[in-house]
């Protein structure tokens, strides 16, 4: 019995918000770029953001907690392996207009101020 409140304690703590739909937008899931360490434990690193796909506004949204100055982002197109888009954000995240890139499927390189990197996949339609 004390496994099951704790297992419900634990399952408490995530926000309800992080596995649902947030407006209309899709999330982009994000998987860290490990550095090379002994442990085989995986925590996510305080400064590891959320980032999410708007279609109908054209853009990246990227929310974050401050644990990071700030995210150096690259947008590299899947289909040309070019660099597309590269801008700076806030520690605190923002949105990024996505509206001119041409429809394509897309990879997006996360860098916090800390130099931990986190990429995940969208497609601008």
């Amino acid at each position: 019995m004390k496994k099951f409140i704790v297992f419900l304690a634990v399952i408490m703590m995530f926000p309800l918000y992080s596995f649902a739909d947030r407006n209309g937008e899709e999330q982009v899931i994000l998987h860290r770029k490990k550095k090379q360490t002994g442990h085989n434990e995986y925590y996510p690193p305080a400064d590891m953001p959320e980032a999410y796909y708007d279609a109908s506004q054209q853009e990246i949204i990227i929310v974050a907690d401050g644990f990071a100055d700030y995210y150096d982002v690259d947008i590299v197109s899947q289909s040309t392996m070019q660099l597309v888009l590269y801008t700076t954000i806030s520690g605190n995240g923002d949105s990024i207009d996505v509206s001119l890139l041409p429809d394509d499927d897309y990879t997006i390189i996360i860098t916090s101020s800390n130099n931990n990197v986190y990429e995940g996949q969208f497609t601008n339609y």
